[in-house]
């Protein structure tokens, strides 16, 4: 684990009203919520895709740090899963044994990444935890993501976490509930959504999400919740536009809305399921003025403030 960013930012005077994140990280014994990099771009450059998302970790504390406190709140901050000379497996494992150490201690883990395989080691710590101690409860999938990341490939990549997920829990005789919020048709192959239809998953196309049918797409995002125990929601940055999230490893000429994003998110929040939250493809090098690194943060404030 690498330790080394330092929590520093503006201070604006003594008082709880004056709070911002990087003066509550690190100061309290038992924190709510845990923030974990996952610096790794590996899965993107064997997924034949634009390298740069092992910078984003601490890019986006950075854009974290300023941000203000509205509520009490506890956080400590482990440091970051670092994926040396490619060893993306042994990486992924780590992240697990990280997240389930997390649920272990009643924190609610926040990864960082990184390249979208980072969701096989989130979902990995989740599924990990429930193994070894709620044996019977049901993990439910959301992934916000113009693609399904179900390929099948020779090796793990950042197209295949959801897959990689579905033939752990196959291999553990466990459903698999999948739902993927975002897809695009021109970015998915046929075999994709074949490949989706076969493993029962839902999904929320693109064009479908418009402030006009946000009610119905809570709906139907509800019904699939129904169905689960606990949650573990991964944000690919790539969901946006490129207008507002231009640093990512495939950057969407369509791209779904804030507007339409927020409320979604807010209505999974309202459920008290969300047990891991991470957020991928931040790709400072082809960011610009930090854009994406801010929106990244910005969900991640939505997340944890009410």
């Amino acid at each position: 684990m690498d330790h080394s960013f330092k929590w520093q930012g503006r201070n604006d005077g003594e008082g709880e009203a004056h709070l911002r994140i990087h003066q509550v990280v690190n100061t309290s014994q038992h924190a709510t919520y845990a923030f974990i990099g996952f610096s790794s771009d590996e899965g993107v450059k064997r997924n034949k895709g634009r390298v740069g998302a092992a910078d984003a970790p601490d890019l986006i504390r950075a854009q974290l740090a300023n941000l203000p406190v509205h509520q009490p709140v506890t956080i400590a901050d482990l440091g970051t899963v670092v994926c040396d000379s490619g060893k993306l497996e042994a990486a992924q494992a780590e992240l697990a044994d990280q997240v389930e150490r997390c649920l272990k201690q009643d924190m609610k883990p926040i990864v960082l990444g990184g390249g979208h395989e980072v969701a096989f080691g989130s979902f990995s710590g989740l599924f990990q935890y429930i193994q070894n101690h709620e044996p019977n409860k049901k993990i439910g999938i959301i992934n916000f993501d113009a693609h399904f990341d179900l390929r099948e490939a020779e090796q793990v990549t950042s197209g295949t976490p959801f897959l990689n997920a579905a033939t752990l829990s196959a291999q553990h005789q466990q459903e698999f509930h999948y739902l993927c919020i975002g897809v695009a048709k021109h970015s998915n192959t046929k075999i994709l959504f074949e490949t989706a239809d076969r493993l029962n998953s839902t999904y929320i196309y693109d064009d479908e999400l418009q402030q006009k049918n946000v009610e119905n797409i809570i709906l139907k995002i509800q019904k699939f919740i129904g169905k689960v125990d606990y949650l573990y929601i991964t944000v690919d940055l790539d969901v946006f536009s490129a207008s507002i999230a231009p640093g990512v490893s495939a950057p969407a000429v369509k791209g779904v809305d804030l507007s339409v994003f927020d409320p979604l998110l807010e209505a999974i929040k309202e459920t008290g399921k969300i047990k891991v939250f991470d957020v991928a493809e931040c790709n400072p090098r082809f960011d610009l003025d930090s854009r994406t690194a801010k929106l990244a943060a910005y969900i991640i404030f939505n997340y944890i403030f009410d």
